[in-house]
């Protein structure tokens, strides 16, 4: 079983971590990806900070290339994660007590922290929010210059089929992102996408016909007609049609 381990060189990182990451149920760690790492694979990971360590094991839910490898956090160790927060730091002399907390005082409502403007955030924030952000989230990225991160939309496990349907009827998505998302056999198979794709003036005309196999046969008879498909589209609807 492959290790990583990702350390937190104070608790301010840590607690960072926990908030953004954790919380959505994945850590990201950030090292070049193994060769031959697969979705799915199993991992023991260590988490190391000022306060202790913990370990468990968990499994790959994302490969990003340049980015690092994001895993699981099973949900029941969360709170052995928060717990390295309280912990004093291990390197702390047998009569050295920790600092004593300062008195807390209620941070005026102004001070409260914001979430970063799309347009403010870094690359690897985008990714994260394309990975287990809100539909809202997704939505914004999509809309995103930047299309490399349009990929990671669809690798989040919220993606919904109703999106997914809805990327593939639009033809403002770029041929590489409709690709993708004919590539999944889930979603391919699936006649309302199947349908969107065929239909879809922007698919390239091999993954087009390839999605005709898949589309419900009311829609193929109405395509046979001319109705709402590219011409090839049409043609091969005639020909299942005389077919049958």
């Amino acid at each position: 079983m492959l290790r990583l381990r990702v350390t937190y060189e104070s608790a301010a990182d840590l607690r960072r971590a926990l908030d953004q990451e954790v919380a959505r149920g994945v850590v990201l760690v950030k090292i070049t990806p193994p060769d031959g790492l697969q979705f799915r694979d199993p991992i023991r990971l260590e988490l190391t900070s000022p306060g202790g360590a913990l370990e468990v094991n968990t499994e790959v839910v994302s490969i990003l290339p340049g980015v690092g490898v994001v895993v699981a956090f099973p949900p029941d160790r969360v709170p052995e994660a928060r717990a390295l927060l309280a912990a004093p730091p291990e390197n702390a002399g047998p009569d050295e007590a920790p600092p004593e907390p300062a008195p807390a005082t209620p941070a005026p409502a102004a001070t409260a922290r914001a979430p970063v403007p799309m347009e403010r955030a870094s690359t690897a924030e985008k990714i994260q929010l394309a990975l287990h952000g809100s539909r809202d989230d997704r939505a914004a990225i999509l809309r995103d210059q930047n299309r490399t991160l349009h990929a990671y939309v669809l690798k989040s496990p919220q993606v919904t089929i109703d999106e997914v349907t809805a990327w593939a009827k639009n033809p403002q998505m770029s041929v590489e992102f409709l690709k993708l998302i004919a590539e999944r056999k889930e979603w391919l198979s699936r006649p309302a996408i199947a349908l969107a794709l065929a239909r879809n003036p922007k698919i390239p005309p091999e993954i087009g016909l390839r999605a005709l196999d898949y589309a419900p046969s009311e829609a193929i008879r109405q395509m046979a007609k001319g109705v709402g498909a590219p011409p090839h589209i049409v043609q091969a609807a005639r020909k299942k049609i005389l077919g049958k």
